[in-house]
């Protein structure tokens, strides 16, 4: 089982639910009485599909967010010229990714449109290294995101549960220009001393903000702190995982832990 797998079963036991793992622990089914929910790797029963699909695609997240006002950093859509080369348009997908790298002064970032835990995420600076990374991308995905390359002075994460924020950590960056944890970056907590008290409000007001502008209801938000002060969403995860962070500060699990109790508490209130 993951480390996320093994808290809920834990919590599972202590609160008389049959936890049944299959697939080496990626799928659990919980059973309390004639109720019966299902967790999938890092995804729960709490998200409609809709939320949970406009989560995972980057390009219509940013549309809905922009479309409300609430800041993200923007992202548009390329297809995959071999799968989708009726929807490329008449200038073709790699020459309109050009067009956009050099109208975005020659820097952008480019990663699968749906894509998770920054893998095939590309800093591209030259038009040889745009189009290596379109091709890499496009040997597995349909369609690319691109987006301009902004400087992040902090990238903070908020664990969104049922209409508030749950829980931020922040996120320092180490020799990559990434701030992922599986990329070299550094968790930290947010305490009375790491961070004042407006800029947690800040990033809890405008989490829940993006979170309810998508309807989703158990989510984690990246938001980006950039150079000039202001806040923006990087991107909504339907999938909650903590395991990385955990491995980092060991002394939160109790805190994912309380977390996840109530996430299985709204799994199972009365319909």
């Amino acid at each position: 089982m993951t480390n996320t797998n093994t808290i809920v079963s834990e919590i599972c036991a202590e609160r008389g639910i049959t936890c049944d793992s299959y697939s080496h622990g990626y799928i659990l089914r919980l059973t309390k009485g004639d109720q019966v929910r299902r967790l999938y790797g890092n995804y729960w029963d709490l998200n409609s599909a809709t939320a949970d699909r406009l989560a995972c695609d980057k390009c219509g997240c940013y549309t809905l967010l922009n479309a409300s006002g609430i800041p993200a950093i923007p992202h548009t859509l390329v297809y995959n010229a071999i799968t989708r080369g009726d929807w490329a348009g008449e200038e073709g997908t790699l020459q309109t990714a050009l067009t956009y790298f050099e109208k975005h002064h020659r820097r952008i970032v480019v990663k699968p449109n749906h894509g998770t835990q920054g893998r095939d995420v590309y800093l591209c600076e030259t038009p040889l290294a745009l189009e290596k990374a379109l091709m890499t991308i496009f040997a597995h995905a349909p369609d690319a995101a691109l987006s301009p390359y902004v400087e992040i002075g902090m990238e903070y994460r908020v664990f969104y549960l049922a209409g508030r924020a749950y829980f931020m950590y922040g996120k320092a960056r180490g020799d990559s220009w990434k701030h992922n944890l599986a990329d070299g970056a550094t968790a930290f907590e947010l305490t009375a001393e790491s961070a004042d008290a407006l800029l947690q409000a800040e990033l809890a007001t405008l989490a829940t903000r993006a979170a309810q502008c998508i309807g989703i209801n158990f989510a984690s938000i990246d938001i980006a702190h950039l150079t000039d002060g202001s806040l923006t969403i990087v991107e909504i995860n339907s999938g909650v995982m903590a395991v990385r962070l955990l491995a980092q500060l060991p002394h939160l699990r109790p805190t994912i832990k309380n977390m996840y109790a109530e996430a299985l508490d709204l799994l199972f209130a009365p319909d």
